[in-house]
């Protein structure tokens, strides 16, 4: 009986928080945009130093790996950094890269994909960063995929 009440208090208060971060994401969706740039920039960085790592190119799969997670870095600083420092003829260049990326879902999938391909790879920087970009997802989701409370009670 007590071991239900604490769960039902601690359900509460889980759902209570929750809450409060969906209503602080959702009136601040840039933090979320600048969540995404921050962690694009540190996947360019731990891509770049991995690469460079001389051993790595003893495992090939492994080094395209790293590849295509700089690739992925780059289109998301892209996506999510400052539009006005980007030359216009590059913005063209990017906006078809990034075509797939334009969808909410998409986004939050590719997030998703970012996250679990990152802490799947052995170290614990790499399961931090996909940690990271998962709660990247789930920010992205709670500031575009949920109705402000303002339209729930209207």
């Amino acid at each position: 009986q007590m071991a239900q009440q604490m769960l039902q208090g601690a359900g509460r208060v889980l759902r209570r928080g929750a809450g409060e971060i969906r209503v602080y994401v959702q009136a601040n969706p840039y933090s979320v945009t600048l969540m995404s740039f921050f962690g694009g920039c540190w996947l360019i960085l731990a891509s770049a130093m991995t690469m460079l790592n001389i051993f790595q190119m003893l495992d090939p799969l492994h080094y395209i790996l790293q590849l295509y997670q700089l690739f992925f870095g780059c289109l998301i600083v892209a996506i999510d950094g400052p539009n006005n420092k980007v030359p216009e003829f590059l913005q063209a260049r990017i906006v078809g890269f990034t075509a797939l990326l334009q969808s909410r879902v998409n986004r939050i999938m590719f997030y998703l994909f970012i996250g679990c391909q990152q802490a799947s790879q052995v170290g614990w920087v790499n399961y931090i960063t996909g940690w990271y970009f998962a709660a990247v997802a789930i920010g992205f989701t709670l500031a575009n995929c949920t109705d402000p409370p303002q339209a729930r009670q209207a």
